[in-house]
């Protein structure tokens, strides 16, 4: 992938505007985008985006349902099962998001969807949502010791914009 596609690409998952400033300015609950469900203003971006993420994505996939099958049978106390989802931002762009997973039934996922952590200025509260299996990007299960399983899409868009910081020699 060339890097000024790169930086376009996490500039945009990283550049706007807080999730709960979204939700609470439009006065509605946030749209999880499926690609089947996603307008098509926005699907443009989400196909650039799948591009970009492709490797990373295939395995939070790959290895989703036996994360899932791990918080059917009950998680340990003080454990979380974040799914990453994208929700619509602008009318021709989407923002990936947290939710922290309440239940799962068949291929529905009922969860709250976090506030964004970079504008913690705001306190704003989970947002409840239920969205189809198939609108996850990736999955994170945060031990209470703060240790992550998961975060393939997460990890990969760390250590590209680390990689993007360093200095050139």
């Amino acid at each position: 992938m060339k890097a000024p596609f790169r930086l376009l690409l996490l500039a945009g998952l990283a550049g706007f505007s807080s999730l709960a400033e979204l939700v609470y300015a439009q006065g509605t609950t946030p749209v999880v985008l499926t690609a089947d469900t996603a307008p098509a203003s926005v699907r443009p971006a989400l196909t650039r985006d799948e591009t970009a993420l492709a490797d990373p994505m295939r395995e939070a996939l790959r290895t989703l349902p036996q994360a899932k099958k791990r918080f059917l049978a009950g998680l340990p106390s003080g454990d979380q099962f974040l799914l990453s989802v994208r929700v619509i931002a602008t009318d021709t762009s989407f923002r990936q998001v947290s939710a922290r997973v309440l239940g799962w039934h068949g291929s529905t996922v009922q969860a709250l969807l976090l506030p964004d952590a970079k504008n913690s200025a705001s306190a704003t509260e989970p947002v409840p949502v239920s969205f189809p299996e198939t609108a996850v990007v990736d999955w994170t299960l945060l031990r209470a010791s703060g240790r992550e399983e998961g975060n393939y899409v997460g990890r990969y868009i760390d250590t590209s914009r680390q990689m993007e910081n360093l200095p050139f020699r």
